[in-house]
């Protein structure tokens, strides 16, 4: 049997070929450089948002430094607040309370009122406990209107007066009606005193994007 004799390849077969493995190579070349584009993208974006976890945290650490360091100054400056014989803790608290106590607004005034000789027949104003901010980033008083009404002698009534004037409580009189005689005036009195907020350190979490 003689041997079988191979085909020779025609011209148009070997361009044939040859563009396949072009097509397969161009290709493949594509996928390859769309997968080096899109992680290049990726890791770009992931730079950009490690930069600014590590800007945000770096900012959050020097905070907290300056928090210790004003820490240390703060104790001392309160200890010898504290310490004074006509200026402490005790006295700003009833000057500026940290928050809204109507009742104790309302002990308060009685107070006053007892020492001056008047009386109160009704209540001090309206109780707005209910909408009362507890706690502000921003520490600032905040008004407490007040409607009261008083009954006594004109020199009692006055002396009420007087006496709201130099309390430890800041209260500002806006407006005073007077109806009766001098043996028995009725007072009606608007005025506001004040409370502050303890101060939120507004610690919290924040996303970064």
């Amino acid at each position: 049997m003689s041997p079988q004799t191979e085909k020779p390849v025609s011209k148009r077969e070997k361009i044939s070929k040859a563009n396949s493995t072009v097509f397969v190579a161009v290709a493949l070349a594509a996928v390859i450089a769309m997968f080096c584009i899109i992680s290049i993208k990726f890791l770009w974006t992931r730079r950009g948002y490690n930069a600014r976890v590590i800007s945000a945290k770096s900012q959050a650490r020097d905070q907290l430094e300056t928090n210790n360091k004003n820490l240390d100054t703060l104790l001392e400056q309160f200890e010898a607040l504290d310490k004074s014989a006509t200026t402490n803790s005790k006295t700003i608290l009833h000057a500026l309370p940290p928050v809204y106590d109507y009742p104790a607004l309302a002990t308060y005034m009685e107070s006053l009122a007892q020492q001056s000789g008047v009386t109160l027949p009704g209540s001090v104003g309206q109780d707005i406990s209910a909408g009362a901010v507890s706690s502000s980033i921003v520490s600032s008083p905040l008004e407490i209107p007040l409607n009261i009404e008083v009954n006594g002698s004109y020199d009692s009534v006055v002396q009420f007066i007087k006496n709201t004037e130099f309390s430890i409580r800041p209260i500002h009189i806006t407006g005073i009606e007077y109806t009766g005689t001098n043996d028995q005036i009725k007072a009606v009195i608007t005025a506001n005193t004040y409370y502050q907020p303890a101060r939120d350190l507004g610690v919290g979490k924040k996303e970064i994007q």
